[in-house]
């Protein structure tokens, strides 16, 4: 990213919270990428896309509420309050249509978001994510995951390991992976009324394959919580190109952010060329 372009933050209020934001941009008009984050993170997590994107990209990034700089005071949490929140923040950056990319639990905000305001939405783009569009073998997998992953709540007290990076399962960077862990400190989660929202809300396979933009899931081989099997089960019912990250965990744009920008810079090339 060259240094002339311009950053600014923001807080639009919606549905009760306050949802902070962050905005890129050039002085030239450029189509604008909205990058929303998974459970374990905030607008933060997302700092190696942001400067990838921003040569020719307006890039927004903005914490979901109860998480980084948003506020969680009404209680109120799932993909349809968190829908109308994304929709403030493009009201409120003067976004009439965008890219929307969501890892993890932002693939539920932003597939919900799109059923609802297709005209918004130019490509949709799924990180480690179904959105909602379960199927059978997910269902199965991830209730065992939960389950396992309750049983060893001891492993998030290790250094440089978290389950939503490879960590040192996967020979990453431990100090990186120790950010992780420490940029979700800032905040406290709402976790207990995330994960509901996530297992209860059910989307059509159907129904994603018919809006009218384009579709790209990324997942990764070492993905422990949305194993790439799966997810390539659902992103075939969704009419969705596919690409799968070698030696990546849960979160490829964190561990392999020059893989990850690379295909996300070409999808979203060939979604502005139609």
């Amino acid at each position: 990213m060259s240094p002339l372009a311009h950053w600014r933050t923001g807080i639009v209020e919606s549905g009760g919270e306050d949802i902070y934001y962050e905005v890129v941009e050039r002085d030239a008009p450029q189509a604008t990428v909205v990058l929303t984050h998974g459970a374990g993170g905030s607008h933060a997590v997302w700092y190696q896309q942001v400067v990838a994107l921003a040569d020719d990209y307006r890039v927004v990034t903005w914490d979901a509420r109860g998480f980084g700089k948003s506020t969680y005071r009404t209680g109120t949490h799932g993909a349809t309050a968190s829908a109308q929140d994304l929709g403030a923040v493009l009201d409120a950056t003067g976004t009439p249509d965008a890219h929307l990319v969501g890892q993890s639990m932002g693939g539920w905000w932003i597939t919900t978001f799109a059923l609802a305001w297709p005209d918004r939405v130019r490509s949709l783009t799924l990180c480690n994510t179904i959105g909602g569009c379960w199927n059978d073998g997910l269902d199965a997998h991830f209730a065992s995951y939960v389950a396992t992953a309750r049983a060893d709540a001891a492993e998030a007290e290790v250094a440089g390991r978290h389950p939503a990076v490879g960590g040192t399962e996967t020979g990453d960077d431990v100090a990186k992976a120790f950010l992780y862990q420490q940029l979700n400190t800032f905040h406290s989660p709402p976790m207990g009324d995330v994960f509901p929202a996530l297992v209860t809300t059910r989307h059509s396979h159907d129904a994603i394959r018919a809006l009218p933009f384009p579709k790209l899931v990324i997942t990764s081989t070492d993905d422990p919580i949305f194993p790439a099997a799966h997810v390539r089960e659902s992103a075939d019912g969704i009419g969705a190109d596919i690409v799968e990250i070698e030696g990546a965990g849960h979160s490829p744009y964190w561990e392999r952010p020059d893989d990850f920008n690379k295909q996300l810079l070409a999808f979203l090339s060939r979604a502005e060329e139609r």
